[in-house]
């Protein structure tokens, strides 16, 4: 509907005529008849409107944990008894094995025959029906754990009830990744991790009943064939997905003709991919990617570099630590994350000489990374030094990592902590949002939290390629207190609870996209406060929930949605992005210095602002004072 409940229909062929059954408020959805032709079952719920977007949207996501739905009875005919006594235990006078000759729907006081089924609020994700009477259940269930957005935190599991019998559901199975159920309600077919099984409905699947192998399944195929069909499948989902049905002026038929002209010299299937890129890229639009499918996998075994987290220079014709980049602990900006050569037992300083790696001399003639092939992970010993000449050398046993990009991010992002902190005299606080995913997310609430006594703030997003949507965050930060408790021991506590603090400054870059750019256009619009840094990448147009996959699960993904300004004169961020109210470069010798143009103008433009926005303090009025009796 409008406001975005589901309803339930019923279309009458023989009137030809559409008949609403639920009112359209509540939302409902999932609705099934009894094969006996006498109810139609379907499921409500009173909180999903909170959460079912079906895209990256951080209120929906925060609430889902939340939903529960309830299953319902509608009872067809006016004449048929209700499946339920009162106190919910079976009706023998339903005989719900007994199929009607003909189904007869009274919809004259339909709505005085709704029954809430005796099964507990769940997350019903699927419901169908097998025997008459026999509801099939799939429910979504959560981990402990809910709020970790770093893993999956669902299963699913299915169950029967029998109205009957009444009594309680019983489980089929259990924490399943994928569930579908067959038409007549007989049978599910699961996955588990990679494996596969085909179970009755009839009672509890018992382990490894009914895994399929596939070991003998071939599938014969001739690759110039399926590079045809995806070719002209690629174009037909443009066509028939894409948000714009003009497809940005372009003309398909004559897109598809040129490049289909390529297509006799493709000879892999990564060629395939970059033809089909060339031809869908015409239109010109974020968002936009092709990839998957029959891919030889890529040679070697990836990276095989261990890294030690540190900067080296040379000196002496040896390699010496210039910068050693330490562990963050779990209070840091961007979150806990470890450094090799920063661990209980190691005492590698700054300005030591790396001698050694594994007994190995090293020496500047050859690249440092050299001494640390194969060595991620591994115990590897390197031998320092405070001279060159090795007096007094060291040796520790330390464990590489596959990467250092985020250990030298997280750095980055406590010295700028500190140095806000320094400069503001503790009246701002620093909040780094690496991207709009699990950890930046949790780093942002922990920010928005605990600077709350602070009297401003500064949101860095600088290099945030996006993710999810952040409208909670945005509604947080326009939080004010209306009214505050008072207790008679401890602080008083205002409401709205945790209200951001009154100054709110945020900083950008060239490198924001997709929701980090939605993130900035909303902080805008709604005029949370002043933004610094460089104007966005523009890309704002995104793709939504569903495009179809090609015949080897090679994926085409084009944007089936646009953001545009309601006023109806702008598309949004798409090729524009957000321009800051502050254009403040930051050049390579800024960089070279160690010098953060952008975060030292944020700092100012957030102190110019205190004065200005000052820090609501409450004032409680004088106790009552009742007079006594006469």
């Amino acid at each position: 509907m409008k406001n975005r409940a589901g309803a339930i229909f019923i279309y009458d062929i023989a009137q030809k005529k559409v008949f609403q059954v639920t009112d359209g408020i509540t939302h409902t959805q999932m609705p099934v008849f009894d094969p006996n032709g006498k109810y139609l079952y379907f499921v409500s719920s009173l909180n999903a409107g909170t959460s079912e977007f079906r895209w990256g949207v951080l209120n929906g996501i925060l609430a889902n944990p939340l939903v529960v739905r309830r299953v319902h009875a509608v009872v067809l005919s006016k004449n048929q008894p209700s499946p339920l006594l009162p106190n919910g235990q079976p009706n023998p006078e339903a005989k719900l094995e007994e199929i009607v000759p003909q189904v007869k729907i009274d919809f004259d006081g339909l709505g005085s025959r709704f029954l809430n089924l005796p099964l507990p609020q769940r997350d019903y994700s699927q419901l169908a029906v097998g025997r008459p009477g026999k509801l099939i259940l799939t429910i979504r269930e959560w981990s402990a754990a809910p709020g970790d957005f770093g893993g999956p935190t669902q299963s699913q599991a299915v169950y029967s009830f029998d109205l009957g019998k009444g009594g309680q559901m019983e489980k089929i199975v259990d924490q399943v990744n994928e569930v579908d159920i067959t038409a007549d309600g007989k049978k599910i077919l699961y996955r588990k991790g990679r494996d596969y099984f085909l179970a009755s409905t009839e009672a509890a699947a018992k382990p490894d009943e009914g895994k399929l192998d596939f070991s003998k399944m071939e599938v014969r195929v001739v690759p110039a064939d399926e590079w045809r069909q995806m070719f002209h499948e690629s174009m037909r989902i443009m066509r028939d997905w894409f948000y714009d049905p003009n497809h940005h002026g372009q003309n398909l038929v004559a897109l598809e003709k040129e490049y289909a002209s390529y297509l006799p010299t493709t000879v892999r299937r990564s060629d395939l991919n970059r033809l089909m890129q060339q031809m869908l890229g015409y239109v010109s639009v974020s968002h936009l990617g092709v990839g998957g499918g029959d891919v030889a996998p890529s040679a070697g075994g990836g990276n095989r570099i261990g890294l030690l987290g540190a900067d080296y220079e040379i000196a002496d014709g040896k390699y010496r630590f210039k910068k050693i980049y330490r562990s963050m602990p779990y209070s840091s900006a961007a979150g806990s994350f470890t450094a090799p050569l920063d661990q209980p037992g190691v005492d590698v300083r700054e300005g030591d000489y790396l001698l050694q790696v594994n007994g190995e001399p090293v020496g500047a003639e050859k690249n440092v990374l050299s001494y640390f092939e194969n060595m991620v992970g591994r115990p590897t010993k390197i031998t320092v030094s405070a001279s060159a000449d090795g007096a007094n050398a060291r040796t520790y046993t330390v464990f590489p990592a596959l990467g250092e990009n985020r250990l030298r991010r997280a750095n980055w992002a406590e010295e700028n902590r500190k140095l806000v902190e320094k400069l503001s005299g503790g009246r701002l606080g620093y909040i780094f949002i690496e991207g709009y995913g699990g950890e930046g997310i949790m780093n942002a609430i922990r920010g928005l939290t605990g600077y709350a006594d602070k009297h401003g703030v500064i949101i860095d997003q600088r290099f945030n390629g996006g993710g999810i949507t952040p409208d909670y965050l945005i509604e947080w930060m326009q939080r004010k207190p209306l009214y505050y408790y008072m207790f008679r021991g401890g602080d008083d506590i205002a409401t709205p609870v945790n209200p951001a603090p009154p100054v709110k400054v945020m900083i950008i870059n060239e490198l924001n996209g997709s929701a980090a750019e939605t993130g900035a256009f909303m902080f805008k619009l709604a005029r949370v406060g002043p933004m610094v840094g460089k104007r966005t990448f523009g890309g704002g147009i995104g793709p939504y929930f569903f495009t179809p996959m090609l015949i080897d699960g090679g994926r085409v993904q084009l944007p089936n949605r646009a953001a545009f300004d309601p006023s109806g004169t702008t598309w949004g961020i798409e090729n524009v992005g957000i321009v800051p109210d502050y254009d403040v470069d930051i050049t390579p010798a800024d960089v070279m210095a160690g010098r953060d143009p952008q975060l030292q103008k944020a700092i100012e433009v957030a102190l110019a602002l205190l004065p200005k926005r000052p820090i609501l303090v409450p004032k409680r009025p004088a106790f009552p004072v009742h007079p006594g009796e006469k």
